[in-house]
């Protein structure tokens, strides 16, 4: 009971924390920028601090849990909605053709190991950790086309803090692919921190920013794939506190 109650007064203490300083809009997109960089570098390192004090073994990821399953549930549905709308509205040329198609491997990808978790006896998506690599390329692809296409510097804080937030995620996914199919080789820190750190970098910073562009007076219509990717984005950060919990639990502490 003792861990539990750590982590959820870590995690309270994170939440209220990110949220109060990274989702007003003096933060998020206005305001000195060093002032900006400095409340997510904080919120960041907190996150690191509280994953490494509170890790233990990741085994309990291979159990049944209805809440890690409804959100990846409903992330999967976001990511798979954006590769569609992208189709639809949002398609630029031939780089937003493959990340169409790499958002949908991804949902797809999300979708199974949701139904993993939602299952009474627990199994991986898939028999290889194949299926989680591809599921995983689009963090890979947005990075490299965020340099390509519109390149970022430390005074640009959106374009910046994106990189990062992608960066984050795909760690963080990492981590929870070789969790999932190779847990005597899983580190639990690395996942514990990895994991609130997407819930910093995927919820708290990156949520305000697509509540923003869904604001009737910022609206277009060719926002939407932006809209659904950062929608998917926020229940991955989501999912990184759930699986902390997880492995912090009194069943993570038996070996």
């Amino acid at each position: 009971m003792k861990v539990l109650y750590d982590v959820a007064r870590h995690l309270v203490w994170l939440t209220q924390f990110g949220l109060s300083v990274v989702v007003p809009p003096t933060l998020c997109i206005a305001g000195s920028v060093w002032l900006r960089y400095a409340a997510l570098g904080i919120a960041v390192l907190v996150s690191l601090f509280a994953g490494r004090k509170l890790a233990r073994e990741p085994k309990n990821l291979q159990n049944h849990c209805k809440p890690s399953g409804i959100v990846t549930a409903m992330a999967g549905a976001f990511f798979t909605a954006a590769g569609f709308l992208r189709f639809a509205v949002g398609m630029t040329g031939a780089g937003s053709f493959v990340r169409a198609i790499l958002e949908i491997l991804c949902g797809q990808w999300l979708a199974r190991l949701a139904k993993s978790w939602l299952r009474k006896d627990w199994q991986p998506p898939a028999k290889s950790m194949a299926s989680g690599i591809w599921g995983t390329l689009v963090f890979y692809w947005c990075v490299l086309s965020r340099f390509m296409e519109n390149s970022s510097s430390w005074h640009r804080v959106s374009p910046t803090a994106q990189v990062w937030v992608l960066l984050g995620m795909l760690v963080f996914l990492s981590r929870l692919v070789r969790a999932l199919w190779l847990p005597e080789t899983s580190d639990g820190k690395a996942l514990c921190t990895s994991g609130l750190a997407a819930f910093v970098l995927g919820f708290c910073w990156e949520l305000p920013q697509t509540l923003t562009l869904a604001m009737p007076s910022q609206f277009v219509l060719t926002a939407l794939p932006s809209i659904f990717f950062g929608l998917g984005m926020a229940c991955l950060g989501t999912l990184g506190v759930f699986c902390t919990v997880r492995t912090t639990g009194p069943a993570a502490r038996k070996k």
